[in-house]
Parts: C-alpha cells; structure tokens; sequence
C-alpha cells in the first residue's frame, strides 16, 4: 500500500486501468495497471485515532463516464463518512456523521456503498444489524450528524439466538437496476432482499 505494509480494506477498478484502494488507516491511493510501480496516495483522512478503521465505497458509473466523476465515499469505525473527488484531493467534498450505536466497537463488517441508480444515495452497515441508508446532496463539510432517510431493521427481528448477541449485519449491496432495491445478510446466516421507501415528507 501507499507505505510499503499498510493492511488494506478495499479496492476497486474506476476504469479499464485505474485501480483505487483504500488502507485500512483510511488513506487512498490510485494505481495504473500499465505502471505497476506507480502507486500515487490520492488522500489522506480527516485527523483520527489510530485504531480507528476505514473502508470505502466506489461507484461504478457507466462505459465512458469520466474517471473521477463520482465522489469516493469513506466510512469509519467511528460513524465518519467522507466524500472525496478524486479529481481534487486537497479538500473533503462532504463530511458527516453517521447515526450509529457504540461507535469504533468493531470494524469487521464496515461496509458503505453508493446506489448504482440513484444519484448520491449510500447505504452503511457493519455496526449492528441494520441497514442505514442515506441522500448526501444535502452534507457539507461541517461533519454534523446526518439523518438516514431509511433504517432496514429486518435482521434484528430474528432474535438473539443461543448465544444471547443480536445478529450484525455483515455485508450489503445495491442492485444494479432496481433503485430502491439492496441485498443484506448478517452474522445470523439470514439473507434479506428488500426496499425502501423514500419518506412522505421528502417527496
């Protein structure tokens, strides 16, 4: 990674020979596949405490849309999500703070993810077993907590099992042509393919 050894927690193609990754300390860096040697750190995180952990989200835009159109969304273990233009590093497009509980308890399932068919939509999860999804036109950099538009709650409803812990949500996704359609599966083996609704007052 961008230091020799850094652990990583995500990587994605932009194009056909760009490739993104993301320590798990939450820097990012851009690789050309032509250039193997060409490692280049595209941005660094907002100051945090070293064991907080990082993953991020790209999205995957359409066959010819330019490189860095869509902002890199990152999540902490801590509920800090960031947007960042690759296009222009020097500064955060939007910084927020997710509605999450016990923050920096685990990072293990930190997942967030941009909707393929709704422009600025993100889903998080990975801190217990809810979905959290969320409209970032609105954020700026003032890091203020933010209001998910939706909370998918369906994987808590089935109960502690015999260990007594709830189930965590380990991983999400957007599926590709339905806009309000994501797939969620937790700790518990449950699997759930669901939709949201976009809330009355928001229409």
């Amino acid at each position: 990674a961008s230091r020799g050894s850094d652990e990583l927690s995500g990587l994605a193609f932009l194009d056909c020979n760009t490739l993104l990754l993301c320590c798990a300390m939450g820097q990012l860096c851009l690789a050309d596949i032509r250039q193997p040697q060409s490692l280049v750190e595209a941005v660094s995180v907002p100051s945090a405490p070293c064991s907080e952990q990082w993953c991020m989200g790209a999205r995957h835009g359409a066959q010819g849309l330019e490189l860095s159109s869509q902002p890199v969304a990152r999540l902490s273990s801590r509920g800090l999500l960031t947007l960042t233009d690759l296009r222009k590093t020097s500064e955060f497009l939007a910084l927020a703070k997710a509605r999450v509980p016990s923050p920096g308890s685990c990072a293990e399932f930190l997942c967030v993810s941009w909707a393929p068919a709704l422009e600025g939509y993100l889903a998080i999860s990975g801190f217990d077993g809810t979905v959290h999804v969320y409209d970032t036109q609105s954020w700026d950099s003032s890091g203020r907590e933010a209001e998910p538009i939706f909370v998918h709650k369906g994987h808590t409803f089935g109960g502690a099992g015999g260990s007594g812990d709830l189930p965590q949500v380990t991983v999400h996704t957007w599926h590709p042509q339905k806009p309000r359609t994501l797939l969620s599966a937790a700790s518990d083996g449950s699997l759930h393919v669901w939709d949201w609704v976009q809330p009355c007052g928001n229409c």
